[in-house]
């Protein structure tokens, strides 16, 4: 229950730190990519953390995942800065306030929140009935979640082949990874709560 918890409250703040980027980056879209903040967050926080991490400017730990954190909060301040100082030249953008959007909008946010907390739950619940990673491709997926959370750089350490790293697809594992560090959860805990939150977005 408060694995579950930390998860859906981190994957929340780091969809609300997003905003303002998606705000300003999707203005045709009705919502505004209120309801893709979420996703584009995660998905914004992890390449910052692979493509440094990968390079060698990170290492594979929890200060690694919080520097790219911190990493994301300034792009997306800098692009909700830079929007009101656009707005203030002669050339101004038609570009709306997000405050006046997020007062306006409050059924949505409302609608968006617990359809997502709803999802989450939902799918957080099935899961502890059947945890167990067994079937089809789990346990390597399980192994691949262990293996990042144990290599101290990127890329990973092979689980199957020792001396190499992985060699397949494994962007998502990171992600996995990434929330199990933040919020102190094993990998077995990970593996189904990153389920949930998949399902959930």
């Amino acid at each position: 229950m408060t694995d579950a918890l930390s998860w859906y409250l981190a994957s929340s703040l780091l969809g609300w730190l997003t905003f303002p980027l998606v705000f300003r980056l999707f203005p045709a879209l009705t919502d505004r990519g209120y309801t893709l903040a979420r996703a584009a967050g995660i998905l914004l926080w992890g390449w910052l953390f692979w493509i440094l991490a990968s390079l060698g400017v990170l290492r594979n730990d929890l200060g690694g995942v919080l520097f790219a954190f911190v990493l994301l909060v300034f792009i997306s301040l800098s692009s909700f800065i830079t929007q009101y100082a656009i707005r203030s030249t002669n050339y101004q953008l038609p570009i709306t306030n997000l405050k006046d959007w997020l007062s306006s909008n409050t059924r949505l946010i409302i609608t968006t929140e617990l359809l997502f907390l709803v999802a989450f739950a939902f799918l957080a619940f099935v899961r502890s009935a059947n945890p167990e990673a067994v079937g089809t491709e789990k346990p390597m997926e399980l192994a691949f979640i262990n293996a990042i959370l144990r290599s101290p750089t990127l890329p990973p350490n092979d689980p199957w082949m020792s001396g190499y790293s992985i060699s397949y697809y494994h962007f998502g594992y990171i992600l996995t990874a990434m929330f199990a560090r933040l919020t102190g959860t094993s990998g077995n805990v990970a593996f189904n709560l990153m389920s949930a939150l998949v399902f959930a977005l």
